[in-house]
C-alpha cells in the first residue's frame, strides 16, 4: 500500500528533527550599513537613527563604527555594527525594513 502524504509526515514526526536546535551560531552577528546622501545633515540624521535602534535591540553594548565622507555623488555613511549575538544582528536587519 502506498503511503499517504499525511502518513509520511506522521511517520517521519519524531525521525526528521535537526540533530543541532540551534537557529543560531554567532558567526554573523556583524551589520555593515552604507549609503550615499545628498547632504552631511542627511548622514548625520540617518546615523542618529541608525544607531538608536541599535542601542534599543542590544543586551550588551553594541561595537559602532561610522565615518561620513564627501564623495562624488555626496556623503557617503559606512558605518559597522557589532553585535554580542547573531541574534540581535538579524532583528536589527530585520528593523531596516
Amino acid at each position: 500500500m502506498t503511503k499517504t502524504l499525511s502518513d509520511q509526515v506522521e511517520s517521519c514526526k519524531y525521525g526528521c528533527k535537526p540533530k543541532d536546535t540551534a537557529m543560531f551560531d554567532n558567526e554573523e552577528s556583524q551589520v555593515i550599513v552604507e549609503n550615499t546622501y545628498t547632504n552631511e545633515e542627511e548622514a548625520q540624521k540617518t546615523l542618529k537613527g541608525l544607531i538608536d535602534k541599535a542601542r534599543n535591540i542590544e543586551s550588551e553594548p553594541c561595537d559602532i563604527q561610522s565615518e561620513i565622507k564627501q564623495v562624488e555623488q555626496g556623503y557617503l555613511l559606512h558605518s559597522v555594527f557589532n553585535f554580542s549575538c547573531q541574534a540581535e544582528a538579524v532583528i536589527f536587519q530585520l528593523s531596516l525594513r
